[in-house]
């Protein structure tokens, strides 16, 4: 879900567009904006009303008087639709975690969610070392546990494995995370899904 707001000229109250819109919807939306400015130049976002938080900044520079960039916005809204909250916490972390250029990136990354590691609630180098100690992905002897720096353990693989800490927990590309990790965070997902099913 994606509205984008939009303005001319000086103005900024502007108008409100959802996504993904119909040529009609877009003809409305610039009739309304004639009536602010027939700058029609001037046509810019100013933000955008999104579930997936902050996603508005890399929308921004999109060039809307285009009608092939403005396929593209349509593109990413159909892309976050329908996501459940994990997956919206996802979607933001890799948008952090990638260098985010164009619209195509944008594009590039919702098409390709399932590239991606959330570790729900992880979101500081602390949470990272405890969970990475406590999973075993980082096997320590239990008696040495409670002695071990974890927010150093945390930043050490952060900057080994790259990724962004967000609302929802810590992102990171899955093909530089272990496998070990990886089977831990599918595991968790696959334990979700099940328990969100009515067995009968």
């Amino acid at each position: 879900m994606i509205t984008l707001h939009l303005t001319r000229a000086d103005d900024y109250g502007g108008v409100y567009l959802p996504l993904p819109a119909s040529p009609a919807e877009i003809g409305e939306a610039w009739a309304a904006l004639d009536n602010i400015s027939e700058d029609v130049a001037s046509t810019r976002i100013v933000g955008a009303v999104s579930n997936i938080w902050g996603i508005g900044q890399y929308l921004k520079k999109a060039e809307v008087n285009n009608s092939g960039e403005f396929k593209k916005l349509n593109r990413i809204a159909e892309l976050t639709r329908g996501l459940d909250r994990d997956q919206c916490y996802l979607f933001e972390g890799a948008l952090n975690a990638e260098s985010v250029n164009s619209l195509d990136n944008v594009i590039a990354i919702g098409e390709r969610l399932d590239q991606y590691l959330l570790l729900s609630g992880v979101t500081t180098d602390r949470e990272l070392g405890a969970y990475l100690v406590e999973t075993g992905v980082m096997p320590f002897e239990e008696n040495v546990q409670p002695y071990l720096d974890y927010t150093r353990i945390g930043i050490e693989y952060y900057a080994n494995h790259g990724g962004s800490y967000g609302i929802g927990g810590y992102v990171l590309r899955r093909d530089s995370a272990e496998q070990a990790l990886q089977d831990i965070v599918d595991a968790h997902q696959d334990h979700q899904v099940l328990g969100g099913m009515e067995m009968g």
